[in-house]
């Protein structure tokens, strides 16, 4: 299922522009942010403090595919319906404004507090009236939501309204033509119509693993635009779920390599976004 990061960010913009487009350049400026990265599974991405002066929040519980932490969280209400994105930006109006992961609710829904609903083609619970992505980053993407479920203890469908629940997803990689499945869960609290950056912002752990990366990887594999030389290896872009089955914390994998649970974590997160 694929989402271009062109309409995605105009999306983004759509719910904000008319009456937040001033303040949305102060808050370029006030609120910047470095890039940053994420992975190691029950790290929060972070909690924002938006225009409103509510506070967003993103935390991903359990991540089995390896996703870059967000520095950026926004939400918006339009004709689209109500959108909620996590993202690597500085403002809302970066140019290089890069989504993570981006809860859509379909316009008009009737979403209610309490209920659980089914992702993708899970069944035995009504069906979620909209859509769960993950971008990572990239303009992009194979990845496809197939099962799973996401359920609210708060909702609210207009603008102001604060909405919180949590997900736990099944993702299909069709990168790989053997389609692996992934988990990946979160808990999400957020404004309807806000957005902030996430502070603290997180380091990214993506560029924490360039060291291992080039260390251990370099001299045999490439790695899409971050490093298009090899060596008679494969090229390890968006190749980060086949990290585990060569590395266990500790122990010699790979050509003799030891690497340390957050080696392992980070090195999933830069091939998964190269």
């Amino acid at each position: 299922m694929n989402a271009d990061k062109t309409t995605d960010i105009d999306q983004c913009k759509a719910g904000f522009v008319a009456r937040t487009g001033i303040l949305a350049l102060a808050l370029s400026i006030a609120l910047l942010a470095g890039c940053g990265g994420g992975g190691g599974g029950t790290t929060p991405t972070g909690i924002n403090t938006t225009p409103e002066g509510a506070n967003n929040s993103y935390t991903v519980t359990s991540d089995g595919y390896g996703l870059e932490n967000a520095t950026y969280l926004s939400s918006s209400l339009s004709n689209l319906g109500i959108v909620f994105r996590a993202a690597i930006a500085s403002s809302l109006n970066d140019p290089a404004y890069k989504t993570v992961s981006r809860i859509d609710i379909a316009p008009g829904a009737a979403i209610t507090a309490q209920t659980t609903y089914a992702l993708g083609n899970a069944g035995g619970a009504p069906s979620f009236p909209g859509n769960l992505y993950f971008l990572n980053g990239h303009t992009s993407t194979l990845l496809r939501t197939v099962g799973g479920t996401i359920s609210f203890s708060r909702y609210g469908g207009n603008s102001g309204d604060r909405i919180s629940g949590s997900y736990n997803a099944v993702v299909e990689d069709d990168n790989d033509p053997a389609k692996p499945t992934y988990t990946v869960a979160a808990s999400f609290d957020f404004v309807v119509d806000s957005y902030g950056a996430v502070l603290p912002a997180p380091g990214s752990l993506a560029l924490a693993a360039q060291p291992t990366y080039q260390s251990h990887c370099a001299s045999c594999h490439a790695l899409g635009g971050y490093d298009p030389s090899a060596s008679g290896a494969p090229d390890l872009a968006l190749k980060g779920g086949y990290v585990p089955a060569r590395y266990a914390a500790g122990v010699a994998g790979h050509q003799g390599v030891t690497l340390t649970a957050d080696e392992i974590s980070a090195l999933k997160v830069l091939l998964n976004t190269n």
